[in-house]
C-alpha cells in the first residue's frame, strides 16, 4: 500500500510539472522559458525536475502514453475477451483511464501544439512508436509475419476510432471518451463480421 501511494505521489508531481511546463510553453513559447523558471513556477529544485523528466521537451510533452507490459501480455495471450478489435479497444481505454486526462488537459494540449507547432513532430514520433508497439503485439498474438496487412488494418481501425471518439468528446460536454470509443469498436466489430 505504501508503494502505491508513493507511485501516486510521483505521478501527481510529474503531472503537476508537465502541466506547468505546458502552460509556460503556451504563454511564452517553447523557447520562451528556462528549466530554472519551470522549477521556480512548480516550487521544486532544478535537480528535482531531472528526477522526473530528462529535459524541457519531455516535461512539456509529459511522459509518452505507454502501454502497460501487463496489458500487452494479456493481449498477446488472447485476452481479455478473445476478440482482436475489442481487445485492442481495451488496450486504448486502459491507457486513457490510467492517465485520466480531462477535457481541460486535451484542450491545453491542443493550445500547446497551436502555439508550438514543431512539437507536433515529436508527439507524432512518440505516437508512431506506440502504434508500432501495438502492431507488433498484434503480429505476435496472431502469429503473423512483420508488416502483415491484418495487423496494419487493425491498427488503422483503432486509430480512426480513437480520432473520431476524441473529436466527439472534445466538442460535446456530455460525451464520455471510453464509452464512446468502445461503442465505436463494437460497431466496427459488427460491420466487419
Amino acid at each position: 500500500m505504501a508503494g502505491e501511494s508513493a507511485v501516486s505521489r510521483r505521478e501527481q508531481t510529474a503531472r503537476r510539472i508537465s502541466r506547468c511546463a505546458q502552460e509556460l510553453a503556451i504563454e511564452h513559447g517553447f523557447d520562451g522559458f528556462t528549466l530554472d523558471e519551470l522549477a521556480e513556477q512548480v516550487g521544486v529544485s532544478r535537480r528535482t525536475l531531472f528526477n522526473y523528466f530528462p529535459g524541457k521537451e519531455a516535461a512539456v510533452l509529459d511522459s509518452p502514453d505507454r502501454i502497460s507490459p501487463d496489458d500487452v501480455a494479456v493481449f498477446v495471450a488472447g485476452g481479455p475477451e478473445g476478440h482482436l478489435l475489442r481487445d485492442l479497444g481495451h488496450l486504448v481505454t486502459n491507457i486513457y483511464t490510467r492517465e485520466e486526462p480531462t477535457r481541460e488537459d486535451w484542450h491545453r494540449i491542443h493550445a500547446l501544439f497551436e502555439r508550438n507547432p514543431r512539437l507536433i513532430t515529436v508527439a507524432k514520433e512518440r505516437f508512431e512508436g506506440m502504434v508500432t508497439q501495438v502492431r507488433e503485439a498484434i503480429e505476435q498474438r496472431e502469429g503473423l509475419p512483420s508488416g502483415h496487412p491484418r495487423a496494419r488494418v487493425a491498427v488503422a481501425i483503432i486509430v480512426g476510432l480513437f480520432h473520431h471518439s476524441m473529436t466527439s468528446f472534445l466538442s460535446d460536454e456530455d460525451r464520455d471518451f471510453p464509452t464512446d470509443f468502445m461503442a465505436g469498436v463494437d460497431e466496427a466489430t459488427r460491420l466487419l463480421s
